[in-house]
């Protein structure tokens, strides 16, 4: 059964996270709040969901769970927090550390026996976090101290981060040993010295600041229909909830339609009772805007004055294919292109056309004050590649607003000596470093672009799986 966002507040906090996990539920504020609400019952739940087994996960969901628990600050969060830590005790991230530095002193019992069981070599940022905990208990100090055998600079820096006043002697010996041992000199560096001057320094020991964590998730957020089975999208489709029937149908744009599939989107558009829900079924209808009954209902649609001007949009958008070669198509893009209240819709349907004669019109809204037509002119440089206005693209790239949208579309279009396969890791590099670097997803989605740019020019792939493994 689908969870609508209306039911999160009654729906038990394990089972959210079951649906989340499985790509059902999108992880946005209003799935946060309605967990954070439940305070020490959802850590509970957490613990519980945590040290369950998660392999049939769709997605993980750690880096959520230990959000969270660092905002509840709740001392039962604690195992699982350790759990995290145990599984990858090597650089382990800030939202963990400081997690564990709210709880306080609950977590250096079991902090140090974690370090117990890792040893020196693994343990070194476990003994970092102790260090930060600056609260002079005497189980951290030993454990710093014991360190030095194996790592004297480390364990020297360590004391200083520390700051406890016991360390003075430990580190005067230190530095007076190094005077006499080569060795040991060379891996105390200046630390020890350092480290005393720390401990003569005013510590002023304020509490951890939490992290604001809804400003970490976006105000709502779909499920991920990408990982759903076609199945469980039709639950959407069917769903009481109209946000989640329009998030669902969207997810089909530009997709195969299963026939089940497409008898239901026919059925939404028709009678659909919301016009949005209606307007996004003509979009996704798009793929079989060739077949003759999808055709007459879209071209009803459109032509009908009396319907909403969304849902007649969303008719044009699911025409777009047929947009280059249909003249009487091209008046209604005219008409509403004409209304800034449709223009956005418009100018989506000619970049879904890829009539290049509509480049112009994309030139000129590259800087437009309403995001959304900005949007839709950025793709449309993409997509017609339009090489010329490839480097308006480049200044959005600092545009948290738009800058996948232009990496997407630089993508796409920037001017290339040969638009081969092989060339394109070296243009992957290019726009990285024009970019300032690209994280994890915006690098899946530069090369997303330049492999649709590829089999937009009649080439195989080359990071899709199938094109990778052609290239070994």
């Amino acid at each position: 059964m689908v969870i609508t966002p209306a039911q999160y507040a009654q729906t038990p906090v394990y089972d959210l996270l079951v649906e989340a996990a499985q790509g059902r539920l999108g992880f946005d504020q209003r799935l946060v709040r309605a967990i954070v609400e439940r305070g020490e019952q959802a850590v509970q739940d957490i613990v519980r969901f945590g040290f369950g087994d998660r392999s049939s996960d769709r997605v993980r969901l750690e880096e959520d769970l230990i959000a969270i628990l660092e905002h509840l600050a709740c001392p039962q969060g604690l195992p699982f927090l350790i759990a995290c830590l145990r599984q990858e005790p090597l650089d382990p991230s800030e939202e963990l550390i400081r997690a564990l530095q709210r709880l306080g002193p609950e977590a250096i019992g079991p902090l140090v026996e974690l370090y117990g069981e890792l040893g020196h070599e693994k343990g070194g940022d476990v003994a970092f976090i102790l260090a930060t905990f600056r609260n002079r208990d005497p189980r951290i100090l030993q454990l710093l101290v014991d360190r030095i055998p194996y790592d004297a600079g480390d364990a020297a820096f360590l004391l200083g981060v520390f700051g406890d006043p016991a360390a003075k002697p430990v580190l005067e010996e230190l530095i007076e040993r190094a005077t006499k041992d080569p060795s040991l000199a060379r891996s105390l560096g200046n630390e020890a010295e350092e480290a005393l001057s720390a401990l003569e320094c005013t510590v002023v020991e304020d509490p951890p600041v939490p992290t604001s964590i809804f400003d970490l998730y976006p105000e709502a957020i779909e499920p991920l229909f990408d990982v759903l089975t076609v199945e469980e999208k039709i639950e959407f489709l069917q769903s009481d909830s109209a946000e989640l029937r329009a998030d669902c149908a969207r997810s089909f744009i530009d997709q195969e339609l299963p026939e089940e599939v497409a008898k239901l989107l026919i059925e939404m558009a028709r009678t659909d009772p919301n016009v949005g829900v209606r307007a996004v079924a003509c979009a996704a209808l798009g793929s079989r805007a060739d077949e003759a009954p999808v055709w007459a209902l879209l071209r009803e649609k459109l032509e009908d004055g009396a319907a909403p001007a969304a849902e007649r949009c969303g008719a044009l958008v699911g025409l777009a294919s047929r947009l280059r070669d249909d003249a009487e198509l091209k008046t209604y893009v005219e008409r509403f292109y004409s209304d800034p209240a449709t223009r956005a819709r418009a100018l989506e349907a000619m970049w879904r056309s890829m009539d290049p004669s509509y480049a112009p019109l994309f030139r000129q809204h590259l800087e437009d004050p309403d995001i959304d037509i900005r949007r839709q002119a950025i793709k449309g440089i993409g997509f017609l590649e339009v090489s010329s206005e490839a480097s308006r693209l480049v200044p959005l790239f600092q545009d948290e607003e738009f800058r996948l949208d232009a990496l997407f579309s630089y993508a796409l279009c920037v001017s290339v000596e040969r638009l081969e396969r092989g060339e394109m890791a070296a243009l992957l590099r290019r726009i990285e470093e024009i970019a300032g670097g690209l994280s994890e997803h915006e690098g899946e989605v530069v090369e997303t672009a330049l492999d649709t740019r590829l089999i937009l020019h009649g080439q195989e792939p080359v990071f899709s799986p199938a094109g990778a493994r052609d290239l070994d």
